[in-house]
């Protein structure tokens, strides 16, 4: 059942499960170190450092500042591949499990090595890193620490597949560290270490990402509370905490079997006990627990275009650039699970994190010219890019805001769009 939910992602996973053995050094720990080498490794930080460099730097700063009895192992994920090939098994174990004294060196070159560029499998790697671990049974503590700037973007869902492994496996531990993380990662994060006896933390630069490092693995576990037993409860329910027009299906993240709808229609559902997914056009809100007597409420975000194109607007996924949805004049809004998207204007795009229970309006204009021929024409940005064409039967467009200009007759027409204006541009 782990196997069929397993899947991708960018993170860095430190693996500690606790035994005694003889065999081992009295504070002797094995650690899974997995670092998130996705594409969106590459966006930049505050500081303008990119965060894939940022967590190679803080890998080395935890090594150096780490016991040398820590027997440690190095995995990565979306280093081989470009997301462009969508490679769900871009996954590696870089180093084996030696003590830190001996490896150190090679683990910080290892990590100093890799390129941020794939998807981001989370959910297979918990689940080989956590089986590789079970080889360290000797070892005094054993724990996975991971570490993630995004969310799953590989089928399967994390969260489920975290409980079914601390299930499998009464000492495993999984903590988690959100790295300048949006939030549908931490939603999904947080629920991760919640049901793998383990705690989240959350880094913005090297030296929290480091210390949040050096903490995790030090971490105790979590031990869950004893079962009290109480007679059948009433099921659960998962709603919506504001209505959408979008009908929105809710899966079984352990069958993945579809259990129900939300929408407007049908705002909420009864469902028992158990972790679920609910899609949100062509993305998964993952790790939506639900708790018998209890109601579980998916606060979403909006987005909204209000003088959208009738040839519509893509919304990507901004890790991806697969694409999640579209508006345009004939659907100006929708909800979303709160993420962070591209939302497309020809060949041009905008980078959007939706905030839950907000509404997000894209600043955009629209332009109208008259005497177009039959023949497209080109609308350029102020860099000379070619962002869309235009015609007479097509002679409207809707951009973000700026400037541009057209080229008809070896001529430029330059203007300017405005937030929620239209310009007329006739032409000679």
């Amino acid at each position: 059942m782990l196997k069929s939910m397993a899947k991708t992602a960018a993170f860095i996973c430190l693996t500690t499960i606790y035994q005694t053995v003889p065999a081992f050094a009295e504070n002797e720990r094995s650690v899974a170190l997995i670092l998130d080498a996705s594409g969106s490794m590459q966006a930049k930080l505050a500081s303008g450092e990119r965060r894939i460099n940022a967590a190679k730097d803080a890998v080395e700063t935890f090594a150096n500042a780490t016991a040398d009895d820590i027997r440690l192992s190095l995995w990565a994920y979306g280093h081989q591949s470009h997301r462009s090939k969508k490679n769900c098994a871009d996954i590696q174990q870089l180093t084996d499990y030696q003590e830190l004294g001996s490896n150190r060196a090679d683990v910080v070159a290892k990590a100093k090595s890799l390129t941020a560029q794939g998807y981001t499998p989370i959910s297979d790697i918990l689940e080989q890193a956590a089986t590789d671990l079970r080889s360290e049974s000797g070892a005094r503590s054993r724990a996975v620490v991971l570490v993630s700037d995004g969310k799953e973007t590989c089928k399967g869902d994390p969260c489920a597949v975290a409980k079914a492994l601390a299930a499998a496996d009464a000492n495993l531990v999984v903590h988690t560290i959100g790295f300048a993380v949006d939030v549908a990662a931490r939603y999904e994060l947080q629920c991760i270490a919640k049901h793998a006896r383990g705690n989240y933390y959350e880094a913005s630069n090297v030296k929290k990402l480091s210390e949040s490092l050096s903490t995790a693995i030090k971490s105790a576990v979590v031990k869950a509370p004893d079962p009290i037993k109480t007679v059948a409860k009433e099921p659960g329910s998962l709603q919506l905490a504001n209505s959408s027009a979008s009908r929105h299906t809710v899966f079984n993240s352990d069958t993945g079997k579809e259990v129900g709808h939300l929408s407007a229609v049908t705002p909420a559902i009864s469902l028992p006990a158990g972790i679920y997914r609910v899609q949100f056009g062509n993305a998964y809100w993952r790790g939506v627990e639900v708790v018998d007597g209890k109601a579980t409420a998916l606060e979403t975000a909006i987005l909204s275009i209000p003088n959208a194109s009738y040839k519509g607007h893509m919304i990507l996924d901004w890790e991806t650039d697969e694409e999640i949805s579209k508006l345009s004049s004939q659907r100006k809004t929708m909800n979303l699970m709160p993420s962070t998207f591209k939302v497309m204007f020809g060949t041009m795009s905008i980078k959007v994190e939706l905030r839950p229970g907000e509404k997000t309006v894209v600043p955009a204009g629209s332009v109208k010219f008259k005497g177009l021929p039959i023949n497209s024409r080109y609308i350029y940005n102020t860099a000379g890019e070619e962002i869309i064409s235009v015609s007479s039967t097509r002679s409207n467009a809707t951009l973000l805001a700026g400037k541009y200009e057209l080229e008809h007759n070896d001529k430029r027409y330059p203007f300017v769009i405005e937030n929620d204006k239209e310009v007329t541009i006739t032409l000679n």
